[in-house]
């Protein structure tokens, strides 16, 4: 347990570094996300793609199963607390050579996607990313973070109404890092990777999105998740 916990610090710590390194400021954390306990969650293959890692679960639609806990101003939404909601992030592509600070690896990424859906699959949320920055440490003990200052546009989903479209953030503490072994910087390329993660994605209200009672809100999964039926039929 002293393990794990201290872990996830370095992780942070590793997190707060970045801010360093990533203009901009960084939005309230509004969602978390622990993903499913199938590692590893993300992924970088040898090409410098980074993405989530799919967990083998057909009955959902995002790579990786996940709770969804609610703060901030969504927090009247009720959490799911199943493990079968689900989160996918794909096509983030990296930026340039690496950067080595003594035993740090700091690592630009562009471009990439994600999307979060509930637990009978409807689309809570979806955005496009602009830039990211990857830190961790190169070698054990297997730690490190992703940030990305914004999320350049809120693509779509339920909770689409309630979000200012460009206040969208990303953070994710990255813990066992290729097993353990950390992040390897090969000349001057970042080497592919694996890794566990926990998710918080930040974001600033739409002063115009009032959020509906959570009964509300149920109706508006069932209504876009039948119009989604409708539409595939025809």
């Amino acid at each position: 347990m002293r393990l794990k916990h201290w872990k996830i610090t370095l992780a942070s710590a590793s997190c707060a570094l970045l801010l360093a390194f990533s203009p901009g400021s960084y939005a309230a954390t509004i969602i978390k996300l622990n993903l499913g306990n199938v590692s590893p969650d993300i992924s970088m293959n040898g090409a410098g793609t980074l993405g989530t890692a799919s967990d083998g679960n057909a009955a959902t639609v995002g790579d990786q199963d996940t709770d969804v806990e609610y703060t901030s101003f969504l927090e009247p939404i009720p959490d799911i607390l199943t493990g079968n909601a689900s989160y996918s992030m794909a096509g983030l592509q990296t930026s340039g050579a690496p950067q080595l600070f003594g035993s740090l690896v700091v690592q630009n990424f562009s471009g990439g996607s994600i999307n979060l859906y509930d637990s009978a699959n409807n689309l809570l949320l979806s955005g496009t990313l602009s830039t990211s920055t990857l830190s961790g440490v190169a070698g054990p003990p297997g730690t490190g973070g992703l940030f990305t200052t914004a999320v350049a546009a809120v693509t779509g989903g339920s909770l689409q109404p309630f979000i200012l479209p460009n206040t969208l953030s990303l953070s994710i503490n990255l813990t066992d890092v290729n097993g353990g072994a950390g992040f390897q910087v090969r000349g001057d390329v970042l080497g592919a990777f694996s890794a566990d993660a926990f998710v918080n994605i930040g974001g600033e209200p739409d002063p115009n999105g009032h959020i509906p009672e959570p009964a509300a809100i149920l109706l508006l999964a069932v209504a876009a998740s039948g119009l989604l039926a409708v539409r595939r039929r025809s």
